[in-house]
């Protein structure tokens, strides 16, 4: 029986279905983390629109009425007269040294970022999914194996009770048996408390509990590159070094912004308005208009101006030293999960065939035992040994199967391969001028690791007294997970 096929038995209760795009689907369209994360884009979108209104005209109009009064004027007597009026301006910003142009640059690179954080999260939560959709497979499995080696223990319990009650069996080996049962059930314990909490996990990440039945993972094998020279493709895909690049462009940009401290701002004015100046009725309603490029230069500010230069040109250094360990660090997690995926592929069908040997083994002591070659405690042996080999071949897939989509989910593919598409997808004018720069990217790739030492190997040893000799095993176990590249 395959293991998928297992996985449908054993789970086959009369429950709702639910696949593993879906559980990805759910996950995504409403944790508040991926919620959060699209409201910090949306913020960070607007704060670019409040900037850019400040290369737009503006209009202020301003209106008053009062009492207004004048005295100790000489030769006149004093005064005292209702005044009220109201003045309409326009200002339009002309020069600043392009120091708002380049505030807006820097926020739409900003924006930029916020956008791949937000691919990012929707990416590492769809992981999470994934990876609880599959611990939850592992772990009702893990029950299912636990609570047959239970029975069969407590079963051979019984028969040695019995035994012993006849004057048949040894008190010893009651007493081992006995001893065993309790592993059995605190093996049992273990495993139904590992899997209450990836219960819980899966919970969190989705919002529901899991159904009693969850389809068998979509085989994502082919989805792997059987031979890359390196990650290059995954690297400049990843959303999360996007995110730091564009961070890169805006720190730049508020660098050149500070610079444009230094220049002088000029502006256009123009204003219209009436007003009643004085208590002379020839005063009543004068109205004043006028047309004025207005222009304001700092000439010092406490050396201001040159520490926010300072200030922002360490900030994009910082940014730059971000994004290269960032492409770093992401180098190491591709490798990781390639070594892994290797090294699961290499172990399955030895997996595969102590697991098979070991259901023979019981098989074959169950027949001894009935014409009397092998005892109840050899039974339990042979129990303990297939539990074990069928606990490390299940460990085995499903490791198998995260490290794969693992490896997915770090090139940005793991929505489109289950056939999803990203929430919150949007369009953003600043990401056709994002591009990694090849000095970083050669900076942190390295070639694809070798994973030749990962291969089975085979012992030679010699007649005269030197060492034995390892060398690669050319194996003609069939291994059905290389038909998956």
């Amino acid at each position: 029986m395959g293991l998928a096929t297992s996985i449908a038995v054993g789970q086959g209760r009369a429950a709702p279905y639910e696949t593993l795009g879906e559980t990805v689907e759910k996950a995504i369209f409403t944790n508040p983390e991926v919620r959060a994360q699209f409201q910090t884009f949306i913020a960070s979108l607007e704060t670019q629109n409040f900037t850019r209104g400040d290369l737009l005209p503006s209009v202020d109009l301003q209106a008053q009425f009062g009492r207004e009064q004048r005295a100790n004027i000489p030769g006149s007597p004093s005064q005292n007269w209702t005044r009220y009026g109201y003045t309409l301006q326009l200002t339009q910003l002309l020069y600043d040294g392009q120091a708002t142009a380049n505030s807006i640059r820097q926020q739409g690179f900003e924006k930029l970022s916020a956008y791949y954080e937000l691919l990012a999260t929707t990416d590492s939560l769809a992981t999470e999914a994934v990876n609880a959709y599959l611990d939850v497979q592992r772990f009702r499995e893990m029950v299912q194996y636990a609570e047959e080696n239970y029975a069969i223990h407590e079963k051979t319990m019984t028969l040695i009770r019995e035994r012993q009650e006849s004057g048949v069996g040894r008190g010893v080996d009651y007493e081992q048996a006995a001893g065993r049962l309790a592993l059995a059930q605190s093996n049992l314990m273990q495993e139904n408390n590992n899997l209450n909490d990836v219960v819980q996990r899966y919970r969190r990440i989705v919002g529901q509990y899991p159904p009693d039945v969850l389809s068998p993972p979509p085989d994502v094998s082919d989805k792997i590159p059987k031979e890359p020279r390196n990650f290059r493709s995954s690297l400049v895909a990843n959303p999360s070094i996007l995110s730091k690049q564009a961070l890169v462009i805006a720190a730049k940009a508020s660098r050149e912004a500070a610079k444009g401290q230094f220049a002088p701002v000029v502006e256009l004015r123009a204003s219209t308005g009436r007003d009643r100046p004085q208590e002379d009725p020839t005063a009543h309603d004068i109205q004043t208009s006028n047309v004025q490029v207005v222009m304001s230069y700092n000439l010092y500010r406490g050396g201001s101006d040159s520490a926010r230069v300072r200030q922002t040109a360490a900030q994009w250094y910082a940014a730059r030293d971000v994004r290269d360990y960032t492409c770093r660090n992401l180098q190491q997690e591709l490798s990781t999960a390639w070594n892994n995926i290797q090294r699961l592929r290499q172990q399955r069908p030895y997996l595969a065939g102590h697991e098979a040997a070991m259901e023979k083994v019981r098989v074959a002591a169950e027949q001894q035992f009935e014409i009397g070659q092998r005892s109840l405690l050899d039974l339990l042996d042979t129990s303990n040994e297939l539990f074990d080999s069928r606990r490390a071949l299940a460990n085995g897939v499903y490791d198998l199967l995260q490290a794969e989509y693992r490896w997915i989910a770090l090139s940005h593919r793991l929505l489109p391969v289950l056939g999803l598409s990203q929430p919150h997808e949007q369009t953003v004018p600043e990401n056709t001028e994002l591009s990694l720069p090849e000095s970083s990217l050669d900076n942190c790739m390295t070639p694809t690791p070798d994973t030749r030492n990962l291969a089975p190997v085979k012992v030679t040893y010699r007649d005269d007294m030197q060492p034995p000799r390892i060398s690669p095993l050319n194996t003609g176990v069939a291994d059905d997970s290389s038909t998956l590249n």
